[in-house]
This record gives structure tokens, C-alpha cells and sequence, in this order.
């Protein structure tokens, strides 16, 4: 896309070497028409394998650098322990506390939740977002990226968005969820590639290296972030 901000054309089509071999976990998705939004009262889900808030309880998980880091972190120590009198039924002996921290999921989770209109998100965004982009609620973490917005109608699951921002608190969001409406993207780029026959014009739909160390350098000033790239 030729945008690199918060609200950037983040979607691409990727050609696999190997064709997919579908089983009852692994089914294919409908596209939706170009520009065409999906039906009023839609129930959308989200799908993925981001992280999710996991209740830790020291020495019942093998090692975990990631857990570890977030005990440093909130300066936890794994020999903590709560008294009896703040765990019920257990008498005079003491136990080790849990604690919540994030883990990437083990199996992929879904949920349900909720469009946002444009005229209602752009005051929560406090710039105006542009009609390629789907707010939502919340229901995404890190890991989701990529992941698919989708509906069910008569036993058919649609794809409406790609997730492609979130709030930085994934339990208590700030702000929207962002997802690039897929339907924007129909006609000018998918269906160069999902046509039989049809492989797109890569001169078309290829950025350039200039153009994509463009694009990832002014995603990260708008975050206001530096990034330098190595040069051989």
C-alpha cells in the first residue's frame, strides 16, 4: 500500500510452492465482493494465536524464558506464597500463589466482538480513519496479526478484515482495533492472483525495496521510533 501510518495498507497475498490439503481443521475462506460491506447485524469473530492472560503458578510449568522475564519484570519471586487465611479450606498450611501473565496460546482461540463505525471511531482514533480500515473492539493481543476478521452466514465463513493494529493494553483497550477491510482490496490486488489463469503483474503488485524500507521507516517515526537499516 502506499500508506505508512497507523492506518497503512498492511495486507498481502502470498503464493504458496505447495497446494494446501484441507482437513475438518484446516478449510478454506470466501472472499468477499469488491467494496461491498458485510450484512447489518453481522456476528463477526476473530481467530489467532496470540497471546492470551494465563494463570502461573511457579514450578508446575517447565522453564519459561518468556514467563520468566515477565516475573523480573513486575519483580515476582518465585518463592511467594500466600497464608491461610486467603485461600479458603486450607487450614494452617501455606501455597504458593498464581499469578497472570502472558503466554502465547497452545491451540488457536476465537472469539466474538464487535464493528465500530467509522463516525463513532474516528473520535476514539482522534484521526480520521479511512474507509480501508474496520475498527473493532477489543478480543485481539500481540500474535494476532494478520489474523482474520470473519462472519458465518448459511454455514459459509466470510473474510472481512485482516487485523493489522491494536491497543497496547489487549484486556482493557485505549482505543479501537484495527483491520484492513479486505473488500477495499478485491479487485486492485487479490483477484490478481486467485483468478484461474491469472498471476498478477508483479511490476503491479511487488513493492520495491526502496519502497518497502520507506513504508516500515515511517510506520515506526509515527510511533515515534528510529530505525536504521544495516548496510553490507
Amino acid at each position: 500500500g502506499n500508506s505508512s501510518t497507523l492506518f497503512s495498507k498492511d495486507i498481502a497475498v502470498v503464493k504458496l510452492k505447495t497446494k494446501v490439503n484441507y482437513t475438518d481443521y484446516i478449510r478454506p475462506i470466501c472472499l468477499p465482493k469488491h467494496c461491498v460491506d458485510p450484512p447489518a447485524k453481522t456476528t463477526p469473530y476473530v481467530a489467532g494465536w496470540g497471546k492470551i492472560y494465563d494463570y502461573y503458578i511457579p514450578n508446575e510449568y517447565e522453564y519459561d524464558y518468556e514467563v520468566e522475564d515477565q516475573m523480573e519484570d513486575l519483580e515476582i519471586q518465585k518463592s511467594m506464597s500466600k497464608t491461610s487465611s486467603e485461600v479458603a479450606s486450607v487450614g494452617s498450611q501455606t501455597e504458593q500463589a498464581g499469578f497472570l501473565v502472558y503466554r502465547y496460546a497452545n491451540t488457536l482461540m476465537k472469539r466474538k466482538i464487535e464493528l465500530i463505525d467509522q463516525v463513532h471511531c474516528t473520535p476514539q482514533m482522534k484521526s480520521t480513519v479511512p474507509g480501508y480500515i474496520i475498527c473493532t473492539s477489543g478480543g485481539t493481543c500481540r500474535g494476532d496479526s494478520g489474523g482474520p476478521l470473519m462472519y458465518e452466514e448459511n454455514s459459509r465463513w466470510t473474510l472481512i478484515g485482516v487485523l493489522s493494529d491494536g491497543p497496547d493494553d489487549c484486556y482493557q483497550p485505549e482505543r479501537p482495533t484495527l483491520f484492513v477491510k479486505v473488500s477495499h482490496f478485491v479487485d486492485s490486488l487479490i483477484s490478481k492472483f486467485v483468478q484461474p489463469g491469472n498471476r498478477g503483474d508483479k511490476n503491479d503488485t511487488c513493492a520495491t525495496e526502496a519502497a518497502r524500507k520507506e513504508c516500515v521507516t515511517r510506520f515506526y517515526e509515527f510511533y515515534n521510533n528510529s530505525l536504521k537499516y544495516k548496510t553490507s
